[in-house]
């Protein structure tokens, strides 16, 4: 597509989302954002529908969901090359409402996933020099296999979050609900909150309509469609029953879907391969200095490699702790659900679960270890010589210290899928790259 210098964002620039609106609006019809879409691997009838300003401000909303200002801003300059840097960005230091995710992006990433970046921008500048391309050239299905496993992250982590807000809304009418049929008024705030229900979970489908998995999520997102239905008809037809069956199909939804999806992320994440990346910024590397590059050149492409080698061994210990933990909470929630028949299966769950606990507490240092092995030792007393009651308060605290933890984890993962992104782009812009074959 692009070659080298066009790609590359002036200094002290950055891309900005009004200019890139004007500029898709004047330069391009229906059609030609149609064939835009298609460069970019964008299903263009899966955005919203709606005329030429419609559709270029849902392209604009689905290039921020994804982080890649700069891929869109490429291509549209390779399409009109009329268009310069200076129509399409601004400068860094303008903090106006134009300011894009792009900067505020670059200024909270990780050290390493900068670092890649950056050293990926520098190869982007080298890919005219013959040793250089052969060598890019070579490891091309590795960047590409990379820049679709990042994507693929990034959309389970937009379905992920998602999902959390819906179900944060999901709780607000679920709670007015138990006040029916006995509280009239409660149909008051149900219907000041379903709307916004309803606008969750059409941002939901079509987020999913628009990633990279829809054809595999078609099956629950009509589910919500009806779920729609039974919330619009219930508020308005104030019928109690109807309410209740699209809350209840919602809750299922929610209560399988979400780990479903947050599993599939942990899976992805482990599939990265961000050693074969090593492996091919290493031969570059190598390639250059045999090919007499200057030290500098050379150095900005092995900090690269260091910085993934570092950034392999994070996502690594990452999803290991992550795949534990979840072993322990699945574990916790099947044990949980017996305790309304008594204490018998938590007492002979207990001699696998105390083990699996202290292997994630022992050695660290931090204040949820320390918390999570004193609950622990507590536990272990009280199921030696104390009573059910005290048994049961026990595992309580356990389990809230667990969960607790657990969605820490969750959380520094998405935090990795976030710093990936910049990652991803860079590597987009690579692989646009024309004499790149």
């Amino acid at each position: 597509m692009a070659d080298p210098d066009s790609q590359l964002l002036p200094e002290g620039k950055v891309v900005d989302r009004k200019k890139l609106k004007q500029a898709l609006i004047k330069h391009f019809s229906l059609d030609e954002l149609k064939a835009l879409c298609f460069d970019l691997d964008i299903i263009f009838d899966d955005l919203p529908p709606g005329g030429r300003s419609s559709k270029a401000q849902s392209l604009i909303s689905y290039i921020e969901r994804h982080r890649r200002f700069i891929v869109l801003a490429v291509a549209v300059r390779e399409a009109r090359p009329i268009l310069t840097w200076e129509d399409l960005t601004s400068d860094k230091k303008d903090k106006s409402e134009t300011e894009t995710d792009t900067e505020m992006t670059r200024s909270s990433v990780g050290t390493e996933t900068l670092i890649i970046s950056q050293s990926v921008t520098a190869l982007i500048r080298l890919m005219r020099s013959p040793a250089v391309r052969e060598a890019a050239t070579t490891f091309r299905a590795d960047f590409e296999a990379a820049s679709e496993q990042i994507t693929l992250m990034n959309d389970y982590k937009l379905i992920h979050d998602l999902f959390q807000e819906l179900e944060n809304r999901y709780f607000i009418i679920y709670n007015d609900q138990k006040r029916l049929p006995a509280d009239e008024m409660a149909w008051d705030n149900i219907e000041l909150n379903e709307p916004e229900v309803q606008v969750k979970i059409d941002e939901l489908i079509q987020a999913v309509q628009l990633s990279s998995f829809a054809n595999e999520e078609a099956r629950w997102t009509q589910q919500l469609e009806k779920v729609q239905e039974d919330l619009r008809n219930g508020v308005e037809n104030a019928d109690y029953a109807t309410l209740k069956s699209g809350t209840r199909t919602l809750y299922r939804i929610l209560n399988r879907q979400i780990s479903r999806i947050n599993a599939q992320l942990v899976r992805t994440a482990s599939a990265l391969r961000l050693d074969t990346l090593e492996q091919a910024m290493s031969t570059i590397s190598h390639n250059l200095a045999q090919a007499n590059y200057g030290q500098e050149t050379i150095g900005e492409i092995q900090k690269g490699v260091n910085a993934l080698s570092g950034l392999n061994a994070r996502v690594t210990n990452l999803v290991r702790e992550h795949n534990t933990w979840q072993e322990l909470d699945d574990e916790l929630r099947r044990v949980e659900g017996t305790l309304n028949q008594g204490m018998e299966e938590l007492k002979e769950a207990w001699f696998d679960l105390a083990p699996m606990a202290q292997n994630l507490y022992s050695g660290q240092a931090d204040d949820w270890a320390i918390k999570l092995a004193e609950v622990c030792q507590s536990l272990d007393g009280a199921m030696q010589n104390g009573a059910n009651i005290t048994i049961l308060r026990f595992f309580r605290r356990f389990r809230s210290q667990e969960g607790r933890r657990f969605r820490q984890v969750d959380l520094e993962l998405l935090s990795l899928v976030m710093e990936l992104q910049e990652v991803g782009e860079s590597l987009e812009l690579l692989l646009m790259l024309r004499n790149f074959k």
